[in-house]
């Protein structure tokens, strides 16, 4: 597959502690790059961030203008920056070049004027890029943002209340049914199974923001479960809502396992 560039932002946690990521997924059907063995990485601490340990806005643009400059060094050396993660209080680079680049953590410290951190190791594997790349959660959060977007883009107001309507597909009457009491412990409302069988659909409405976080809560429990009913989560839909009232959602305060949300399913004749 040709390689072409697709970068990707999203958030993650690590036990307590929340990281947002950025990285080139083009690079995912094709990595180890043999040309570039070497994994290069730089971290720069914050020096303003918020309790969560992410940059708050004036730190987010002082952390860009680092990067852009660190990037152009870089790439001088033939240096492939892949992306990045923030949290906890820093920014840490990731860069892959095709040998050791020696010096550069010097040029790059005496250009740059602020505290920095470096670590330099082989790397052909790409083990460094590949623990970055999304798991199942952040793949489904990937989508969720990509709906999102798309209602922005017509103008929808985020702080509105969203009718976002859930679906999940299956082919059994049982595994419809399971999906309907899910949907209704996810506290969904207007649940209700449409078609007939094998082309059976499951819809629920969550009422909410466009929070990415809130949503998740519902779309990768949806995902996760919906093979264990014979089905397959076809995502969310969305009407934009121009000038709506403020977030609202029944799913806000819910704090759950998504294996604590789990059904038997004898099978179906």
């Amino acid at each position: 597959m040709a390689y072409a560039t697709m970068y990707e932002l999203w958030r993650t946690t690590v036990g307590e502690a929340i990281f947002e990521v950025l990285l080139d997924l083009g690079h995912g059907e094709d990595f180890p790059l043999r040309t570039h063995p070497w994994f290069f990485g730089i971290r720069i601490p914050m020096t303003n961030k918020n309790a969560d340990g992410l940059p708050s806005e004036e730190e987010e643009d002082r952390l860009n203008a680092v990067e852009n400059r660190i990037r152009e060094v870089a790439k001088s050396r033939e240096g492939l920056y892949v992306g990045r993660r923030q949290g906890q209080g820093n920014r840490d680079l990731l860069f892959y070049f095709p040998k050791r680049p020696n010096g550069l953590d010097d040029r790059i410290r005496a250009s740059m004027g602020t505290e920095l951190l470096f670590i330099s190791r082989e790397d052909g594997a790409w083990k460094g890029y590949e623990a970055l790349l999304p798991g199942p959660r952040e793949w489904r959060r990937i989508e969720d943002s990509r709906i999102i977007a798309t209602l922005l883009e017509k103008n929808s107001d985020p702080k509105a209340e969203h009718a976002v309507m859930h679906r999940v597909s299956t082919t059994i009457q049982k595994g419809a049914e399971a999906l309907a009491e899910l949907m209704k412990k996810l506290e969904l409302s207007d649940v209700d199974i449409v078609g007939k069988k094998p082309d059976l659909i499951v819809v629920g409405v969550q009422k909410t923001a466009l929070d990415a976080d809130n949503i998740l809560k519902v779309s990768f429990v949806l995902e996760s479960k919906a093979d264990k009913a014979k089905g397959k989560y076809l995502g969310w839909i969305a009407e934009p809502v121009g000038n709506g009232g403020g977030a609202s959602s029944a799913v806000d305060d819910l704090d759950f396992d998504a294996d604590d949300l789990d059904f038997e399913l004898e099978e179906e004749s």
